[in-house]
């Protein structure tokens, strides 16, 4: 079995993919951090946390991190998988449908608590 490398391969958006997504993932990661963590008071008070969360911005951030995350991270695991399964098609196969499974459930969910958060 010959394995196809190069931009015509398929492989280059997903390879540019990754790349960006982890350059997105540290200003994105770093604002959570510092609005979350760093300015706050020492006592976390659900109000003051819904009525940011409610808001538009923080909606469209958290659905970004979300996303971000999501891609990167299962895009990684499935190239952990690759480098065990690149001789067992149906395997692959199988394993691909589960990873893809798993990433759009946790998507739903996170979205299914993200947008119709009010405070």
């Amino acid at each position: 079995m010959t394995v196809e490398r190069g931009r015509g391969s398929g492989g280059f958006w997903w390879w540019m993919m990754q790349r960006v997504t982890g350059i997105l993932l540290f200003p994105v990661l770093m604002v959570h951090y510092v609005v979350t963590h760093l300015h706050t008071s020492h006592y976390v008070e659900y109000d003051k946390i819904a009525a940011r969360v409610a808001t538009p911005a923080w909606k469209f951030l958290n659905i970004l991190f979300l996303t971000i995350v999501l891609l990167h991270g299962l895009y990684g695991v499935w190239n952990v998988l690759l480098d065990y399964l690149s001789k067992r098609p149906v395997l692959r196969a199988v394993l691909y449908s589960i990873v893809v499974t798993i990433g759009l459930a946790l998507y739903v969910l996170g979205l299914v608590t993200i947008v119709p958060f009010s405070a």
